[in-house]
């Protein structure tokens, strides 16, 4: 498995992937996280494509909040490869690249009714702050 930067070769194809319409109201669209990922820009935002041999298995959003801090924005794994354990491989790989790269802190929310991530992310060793977002639950992982 591994992240791979999308650019105009791989763009079109990144654009099509997509969630269960159960899970649409928890996430963005593919090309709603392009777009946020542009609109962040200035923190340092990147999205990668989750890539398993030639499968685009997902997307992965992250920005920075300050130094040593990120932000996991979005975080998905394409219907077509959902229940199959990709997301928490993902997962694992993800924060194995963010200790590499020093990060101290990663911040992330959930949407209540997100039982499913909330699950995954509790069961990788994020913890609730207390805080909410209007209807989304902070979550944080002190690495």
């Amino acid at each position: 498995m591994r992240f791979t930067t999308i650019d105009q070769y791989n763009y079109r194809q990144v654009c099509s992937l997509s969630v269960m319409p159960e899970q649409s109201g928890y996430l963005s669209s593919a090309p709603m996280i392009l777009a946020r990922a542009y609109a962040f820009r200035h923190q340092n935002s990147e999205v990668s494509v989750i890539e398993e041999g030639e499968d685009q298995l997902g997307l992965v959003m992250t920005r920075e909040a300050e130094p040593g801090e990120i932000i996991l924005d979005q975080f998905f794994i394409d219907q077509r490869f959902q229940h199959r354990g990709y997301g928490r491989k993902a997962m694992e790989l993800l924060l194995q690249n963010l200790r590499e790269r020093q990060v101290k802190r990663i911040v992330l929310c959930y949407r209540e009714a997100d039982q499913a991530a909330a699950h995954l992310y509790r069961s990788l060793g994020f913890a609730e702050t207390g805080e909410r977002d209007e209807d989304e639950i902070l979550m944080e992982l002190i690495l």
